[in-house]
């Protein structure tokens, strides 16, 4: 889905360099699930008119990074910024991440896109392979509980968001071995 992702530090780092790096604990991996988890609910958050026409692929300083496909689709967007970030801080901030803007262009849209599934989710593994793969849901406790605490998400949109973090933990997992 996206290759690069912000630390809290706010240097943008390759995700994959993350993922082989001794620091697969570190405050880094745990950076870029929280991105990953954010940029996996963007259909979401976009609708279906724009999910395949705009991706999410950067977080940096409160700030979310979109590329559109063109620049029709980023004026388009553009005007619903104010709603969009609303859309977003319901997923952001129950991982504490607070968004506060939107920046939008469409000249990284061809490297970006190149390595994004057709689902445009950030793995490249079958829900078979998945489920296959077990994780110890108490080391996301602490997430689970601010997700519960959140009025404005329905319980629809909780267990969603639950299942997402979850299968994005199996994905990492799975690259690992």
């Amino acid at each position: 889905m996206c290759r690069f992702f912000s630390t809290m530090n706010n240097d943008f780092v390759n995700i994959f360099d993350v993922l082989n790096s001794d620091f697969i604990n570190s405050e880094q991996i745990r950076s870029a699930l929280r991105c990953s988890t954010i940029f996996s609910f963007w259909p979401e958050v976009v609708g279906q008119k724009y999910a395949k026409s705009s991706r999410p692929f950067a977080i940096k300083k409160g700030k979310i990074f979109v590329t559109c496909e063109n620049s029709f689709v980023l004026q388009e967007l553009f005007m619903y910024k104010k709603l969009l970030l609303k859309k977003l801080l319901s997923y952001s901030l129950p991982l504490g991440i607070d968004l506060f803007d939107i920046i939008f262009d469409y000249k990284n849209w061809t490297d970006i896109s190149a390595n994004v599934n057709e689902d445009g989710f950030p793995d490249f593994y079958t829900d078979e392979q998945l489920s296959n793969v077990s994780v110890k849901t108490e080391d996301f406790d602490k997430v689970f509980d601010n997700i519960d605490n959140c009025s404005y998400l329905s319980v629809d949109q909780k267990e969603k968001f639950k299942n997402r973090i979850i299968r994005l933990q199996k994905a990492k997992k799975l690259r690992l071995s």
